[in-house]
């Protein structure tokens, strides 16, 4: 059987389609295995017991067999109030593939398994990313080719799209009474960059973020996943508009220090420059204010700045700006981080220079 994707697997235990003799877990985001143990729990036991959920460790530390796990996966019966969850956790490289003895035993189980039992054979391993990469290649798809059989479920963990990422988010936040703009979620994923899947971490976050509205915009979103106050970035432009390099340079070691990298810093920056110019266009055009927020995206509590700075702006200096920050993000993107740091440090001075 193929790899399974993340969002599939969850969609087939809600559907409850079929049976789940064996599934195996795996991936650098194997923080996700965790979410698909316990939808299967909340779905498929009535009751979290020591009978119906048990979970064994397969480390340096632990001498647990397969001849142990299988002889308790044949204990349960096909009655949904007996049904067992058993959870093979591996947390050792060298435990990734099963010795030839063990290996026969799971076969054997696989060729008629327990209809009442549900394994998970769980790759939660400590490793970065180069290393995971390696272990793959070397072991886990060796795993996956000795384990297949019409009964094995491979799970991959990394098998998530950015626009199921979204997704997911929309509809769980939909589900606590939270709506979120599409602007913010680009946000999310801008923020995290490739590793846009950690979004998941922040949902506890979004869901208690103090929202008058009961929504989440682009703006609201610096604040509630990096931990830095929105101010700040607008803090940033005020200080380029007035030209005062002092404030600039403090705000943006604040943005270095808690960790913003150059790239969104200068991401925000084309995006802010940018709604200038589109709110330029609008307001030519007899929009109302409140439309041209609407438009934009903009919070309420930042519109008459952002509007007052939109009208004292000249087409010239504007065009100018978003030129010299084209050419940050250009330089960012070939000279790496280190050189869009210096890059933005320099950046109030060139626009001090424009006149």
């Amino acid at each position: 059987m193929p790899d399974i994707s993340f969002f599939d697997y969850l969609a087939r235990i809600e559907s409850k389609n079929g049976d789940f003799p064996l599934t195996i877990l795996f991936g650098y985001n194997e923080f996700l295995g965790e979410r698909i143990i316990q939808r299967a729990a909340d779905t498929f036991l009535e009751e979290k017991n020591d009978f119906s959920f048990r979970r064994y460790y397969f480390d340096n530390e632990d001498q647990t067999k397969w001849e142990e796990v299988i002889q308790e996966a044949c204990s349960s019966s096909f009655f949904i109030q007996s049904r067992k969850i058993l959870v093979v956790m591996v947390r050792e490289e060298g435990k990734v593939n099963p010795v030839k003895k063990d290996l026969e035993i799971i076969k054997e189980y696989l060729e008629k398994p327990n209809p009442g039992t549900i394994i998970f054979l769980y790759l939660s391993l400590d490793l970065i990313k180069d290393d995971y990469k390696q272990l793959k290649k070397q072991k886990i798809d060796k795993l996956l080719k000795d384990l297949h059989s019409p009964h094995t479920f491979p799970v991959d963990l990394d098998k998530i799209s950015e626009k199921e990422i979204k997704t997911f988010i929309k509809n769980h936040l939909k589900k606590e009474g939270i709506s979120i703009t599409a602007n913010a979620l680009d946000r999310i994923v801008e923020i995290k960059e490739d590793d846009f899947i950690s979004i998941l971490h922040q949902l506890p976050k979004l869901e208690i973020a103090k929202i008058d509205e009961k929504g989440l915009d682009s703006q609201d979103i610096d604040e509630i996943v990096t931990g830095v106050e929105a101010h700040s970035i607008w803090d940033l432009t005020d200080a380029i508009e007035n030209e005062d390099a002092a404030r600039y340079l403090k705000i943006l070691r604040y943005l270095f220090i808690n960790g913003i990298k150059p790239t969104l810093i200068i991401g925000t920056l084309i995006t802010h420059y940018n709604k200038i110019y589109t709110a330029k266009f609008l307001l030519r055009r007899n929009f109302p204010v409140s439309d041209i927020g609407k438009v934009l995206q903009q919070h309420p509590l930042f519109l008459n700045k952002f509007m007052n700075s939109v009208r004292h702006f000249s087409d010239k200096r504007l065009l100018d700006i978003l030129k010299i920050i084209y050419n940050l993000d250009y330089e960012q993107k070939t000279g790496g981080e280190d050189s869009a740091r210096l890059s933005l440090q320099s950046f109030i001075f060139q626009v001090k220079a424009i006149g």
